[in-house]
């Protein structure tokens, strides 16, 4: 069969022949319609994630959309190394195999999981969203932020904030459900200045970041500024990703003269029954069209030359077999 293998991680991976997967005991044959590239499967190419690949070479890719060998159509993930996603076929625990509503393509259905789960989780499970609330959203003009958006006012937030660096998509976020939005290109002091102004109208209950690094910095500063703090104010800061790098250097005068608690989201932070807790209510809003994703297929002959490419218009790549 014809797969996207990695051989080195650090390096693009290659499209090439691959040995066919045979199913084991607790395992399907999955014959794969779609799969997303999302930052999960490049960090773990690059070895930057805590899940990195310990056997190579291997498939690409963590999930996807495919059709069982009864024909169900089905989102799966778990793929037995050194097998992927990103491959004509592969094999998925069938634990991990979800019937997918009729009415949602194979595209949306492959990209969306990653995305809406990255919020979703955090909001439900971790920060634990109360009905009213104001959430902030650092990284909101990438694909995953652009569907917190979608997701924090599904789950009943009040208000949200969205911040963001592509300034040709800040402006769009508000048709998304955006509340305000912040540049996250200004200067230390212009985005603190920012971050404080919208605490002052509409205290900041949760934050969902994608990016830390040093915008989490100017944006602890701003918000333990002396003026800002109200006693018993909780301020739940969820690290989802670290597309601004992966250190933070926060004062630990901060924690112990706010509300500001940290928290982190992902495989390790919860449990597979909030997982599939999550699965159906997602399908229901994607069904009824209040959660989307852009999306742009992509020939799975072409995974290696879009690999390290950026799409400035916050579209999802998706390979298609």
């Amino acid at each position: 069969m014809k797969a996207v293998v990695l051989h080195k991680l650090g390096d693009a991976p290659h499209f090439e022949d691959f040995p066919d997967p045979t199913p084991m005991e607790g395992e399907a044959l999955v014959n794969v319609k779609a799969a997303s590239l999302n930052h999960v499967s490049k960090s773990r190419a690059r070895g930057s994630h805590y899940d990195s690949y310990q056997q190579l070479p291997a498939v690409c890719g963590v999930d996807g959309v495919g059709v069982l060998e009864d024909g169900t159509r089905v989102f799966f993930g778990g793929c037995r190394p050194p097998y992927g996603t990103m491959s004509e076929r592969t094999v998925a625990p069938k634990a991990w195999c979800g019937a997918v509503p009729e009415g949602i393509n194979d595209l949306t259905a492959a990209a969306l999981p990653n995305a809406a789960l990255s919020s979703w989780l955090p909001l439900a499970y971790r920060a634990q969203l109360q009905q009213g609330e104001t959430v902030l959203i650092l990284g909101a003009t990438g694909v995953a932020g652009k569907v917190a958006i979608q997701v924090a006012k599904n789950l009943g937030a009040r208000r949200v904030v969205a911040a963001g660096r592509n300034e040709q998509l800040l402006q769009t976020l508000l048709n998304l459900g955006a509340d305000a939005i912040i540049s996250l290109s200004q200067s230390d002091q212009d985005l603190a200045k920012a971050f404080a102004q919208e605490a002052s109208i509409h205290p900041f209950n949760i934050i969902l970041d994608y990016v830390w690094g040093h915008p989490v910095e100017v944006l602890v500063t701003a918000l333990t500024r002396h003026e800002l703090m109200a006693e018993g104010s909780r301020i739940r800061l969820v690290s989802i990703g670290a597309l601004a790098g992966p250190t933070a250097s926060i004062p630990s005068a901060a924690l112990r003269s706010s509300g500001l608690e940290l928290y982190g989201s992902g495989g390790g932070s919860v449990s597979r029954k909030a997982i599939f807790e999550t699965f159906p209510k997602m399908w229901t809003l994607a069904s009824c069209g209040k959660l989307s994703i852009d999306v742009l297929p992509v020939p799975l002959a072409d995974a290696e030359e879009i690999w390290d490419r950026q799409d400035t218009m916050g579209r999802r790549f998706v390979f298609v077999p």
